[in-house]
Order: C-alpha cells, then sequence, then structure tokens
C-alpha cells in the first residue's frame, strides 16, 4: 500500500525570491504596490535575493490581514509584461518543501520502505584505493557518527554530524539517510572523501531556500560529484525556480546524480501525482537521474521508467551503514538497529551511481564526466534504462 502524504503547495506568505541582479526593478515595483521591502538574504554564485514583504498601510484591527504571495507575484508579473513587452523577471515563493526533499518520495513513498536491521556487509571485494582524490559531496540529513565512516567524509559548514541520544531514547528512523547514502558510495570507493552538508531535518524537511543556500557552498569545496538522493515534486509540475538556477549554476563544475523518485507504481492520481510525474532536480536537463533496480537486475516497480532517467543501478534490498540503538519507524513501531540496515529506494541506486563514478575518476586524466560514461558503458553496475513510449500511458 503506498503512504502518500499531502503534497505541500504552501509557502511563507511574506517571502519573494527574485534574480539579486534584478532586485531593485522589483524593489520598485513592490514600492509602487504599497508594499514594505526588507532585505532577508543573497546567495551571490547562484544570483538570488530573498526578501520579506509587508504592507505599507494599517487596516481596521479587527480585520486580520496578511501579506498574500500568490496574488503579489500575479500582480507583479502583469505589470512587468505589460510594460516591458512580455518579459518578466525571475519572482518565485520560497516553497515549503517539507516531506519532500529528503524523504519523501525517496524513502516515504511506500508503507514497506522502513529500513530493516541488517548484519554488517561484506565489503572485502572493493579496491581499497578506488575514489583516490576524489570528492563527493554529499547534501542530506545530518551525518551519524558511524564508526566505518570515520575519516572519510569532512564537514566544512560546520558540524553537521549526530550522536545518538540516550541509548534509551529512539531518533527517528529519516535521521540514518544520510549514514545509509554514505556507506553505499564508500563501499564502491573506499579512498573517497565525502563532503557532508546538511539540510534536512529529522523529518527530512528544507525549504527551497535553505536547501539552494548549501548548494552554493558545494562551489568552494572542490567537489567532483555531488550526490543529491533529495527530491521534490509540485502538483503544478514545475521546478522550484531557485532550484533550477542552482543546477544551471553548479552543473558546469561538477556532476550532480540525483533520485528519480520512488512513484513508478502509483496508481493513477494520488493527491496530484501520477507514476509519470516529474522529480526535481532529476528531470532536469544535465542531472544524471538514477533510477533502481533489483538484485535481478530488472526495474523496482517503484522506480519511474520515464524518459528522463539517465540509468538505473542497485537500490532495492541493499546492506549499508545505519544508526545504532533504538529507531522509531514511520508506522510507529520503535525497532533496535545495531549499526547497519536493509533499505530500498532510487537514493540508494544514486548512491550505487556515485559511488562507480568516484572509483573510475583519476584526478588530472579521467574527470567525472567520463568516468559516467564508462560507467554506463561497462554495464555492470550502472545500466542505462531502456523505456518505450507504450510505457508512458500503459
Amino acid at each position: 500500500m503506498y503512504y502518500l502524504p499531502d503534497v505541500p503547495e504552501d509557502a511563507p506568505p511574506d517571502e519573494l525570491i527574485v534574480d539579486l541582479r534584478e532586485r531593485p526593478l522589483v524593489e520598485a515595483a513592490l514600492v509602487d504596490l504599497g508594499v514594505i521591502v526588507t532585505r532577508d538574504g543573497e546567495i551571490p554564485p547562484f544570483d538570488l535575493a530573498k526578501l520579506k514583504l509587508t504592507y505599507g498601510f494599517s487596516m481596521a484591527p479587527d480585520l486580520p490581514f496578511v501579506m498574500e504571495i500568490d496574488a503579489v507575484l500575479s500582480e507583479l508579473r502583469r505589470r512587468f509584461a505589460a510594460r516591458c513587452g512580455g518579459w518578466v523577471p525571475l519572482l518565485g515563493k520560497n516553497r515549503t518543501l517539507s516531506n519532500q526533499f529528503g524523504a519523501y518520495p525517496q524513502t516515504q513513498s511506500q508503507g514497506d520502505f522502513d529500513p530493516v536491521r541488517a548484519a554488517r556487509p561484506d565489503t572485502t571485494g572493493a579496491d581499497p584505493a578506488a575514489g583516490r582524490g576524489v570528492r563527493i559531496g554529499l547534501l542530506d540529513t545530518k551525518l551519524y557518527r558511524h564508526p566505518d565512516l570515520d575519516g572519510h567524509y569532512e564537514t566544512p559548514a560546520g558540524d553537521s554530524t549526530f550522536d545518538l541520544p540516550d541509548p534509551g531514547t529512539a531518533t527517528p528512523w529519516e535521521n540514518g539517510h544520510a549514514t545509509f547514502v554514505a556507506g553505499m558510495i564508500l563501499a564502491q570507493a573506499p579512498a573517497a572523501t565525502l563532503v557532508v552538508r546538511d539540510v534536512l531535518d529529522a523529518n527530512g524537511r528544507a525549504s527551497a531556500w535553505d536547501t539552494v543556500v548549501e548548494l552554493a557552498g558545494f562551489l568552494d569545496d572542490g567537489v567532483d560529484v555531488l550526490n543529491l538522493a533529495i527530491g521534490t515534486r509540485a502538483q503544478d509540475g514545475d521546478c522550484p525556480l531557485i532550484v533550477r538556477r542552482a543546477v544551471e549554476r553548479l552543473s558546469p563544475h561538477l556532476t550532480i546524480v540525483a533520485a528519480a523518485g520512488n512513484h513508478g507504481g502509483i496508481p493513477g492520481i494520488r493527491n496530484g501525482l501520477t507514476r509519470t510525474s516529474p522529480t526535481w532536480p532529476a528531470a532536469l536537463t544535465g542531472v544524471i537521474a538514477a533510477g533502481a533496480t533489483k538484485a535481478d537486475g530488472t526495474l523496482a516497480p517503484y522506480s519511474p521508467d520515464l524518459p528522463w532517467v539517465t540509468c538505473t543501478a542497485l537500490g532495492d534490498e541493499v546492506v549499508s551503514t545505519y544508526l545504532s540503538g533504538k529507531v522509531t519507524l514511520r508506522s510507529g513501531d520503535v525497532q533496535d538497529f545495531e549499526g547497519y540496515a536493509t533499505w530500498r529506494g532510487t537514493s540508494f541506486a544514486t548512491a550505487t551511481v556515485s559511488g562507480a563514478i568516484a572509483a573510475r575518476i583519476r584526478p588530472g586524466e579521467v574527470t567525472a564526466a567520463g568516468a559516467f560514461h564508462s560507467a554506463l558503458a561497462a554495464g555492470d553496475v550502472v545500466k542505462g534504462l531502456d523505456w518505450t513510449d507504450e510505457a508512458l500511458f500503459s
């Protein structure tokens, strides 16, 4: 049975995202509408700015009146289009991407997607030198300080790691997401360095703005591959403008691998989503979108069978590093884990692809892009997706 939370369409009613270079023009238009503007943040590498809006006039004390961002956006776009021959500056909401960036759709799409306690996996077959000199960006939840990961990661943004609470206290299951992904990457590229930044809270939630702020940091981290086992979908089908801008600015400098989502088996339409809904940023041009296969090489039933899915890799019933101690599962049950788990989802296929790329990079000789094409050509770990147009609507 599918577990599909509502797709959040809400956003702070008083926050507007604009192009940093066009901010003065937008501010002037807002002032003309009687709106007071407060500058509330910038991301210079992506030329993005966040504005706080308040009405510049008072209402009757018994008449509550809050900023309506949709109405403001509609009026701004109408005015610019009318006065500028159809041209409109970049304008967008700071969407609330709760239960989408991270846990949903990647790990929370179906009721049986909970992690399951497992024994330590055998990684003795991996070349211990694979990935030497390679840096892999990981944007996810905080990273549990698992002993198997010691010495394999950096946290340039500060403390993006955590220890578990008192042994008698349970921690949310989603807290182990980054730890699981990290173990899968290092299983193929043990000598690589993970560059860890966290943005998802314990419930797998993050705003678009906070996510893009962290993405900008990878430009200065010397990252070769950026692993995004995260994604978002919206009922309007559009990619958040600032996520699109971030990918446009990042992709010339590093290779981005993103999860395709776990919605490939949705029957009909649920909460405004179908199995053909795009997942962002995976469906953006320039991103390697990873789908999941089972151990026998067949496509997992939840993995999207769509033309924008670049490749597939093992992501179903895989074993990796996880939390140690009591964990509260999505169902509310509490189970004991001993540092390892079995899990499934395109999040983990993404980690498999990132690890395969890292293992084939040769700094100064083979780039990340070249390593991906090499892995795809070999076909042993990373495979192409053979989709047919008949499958789209069948």
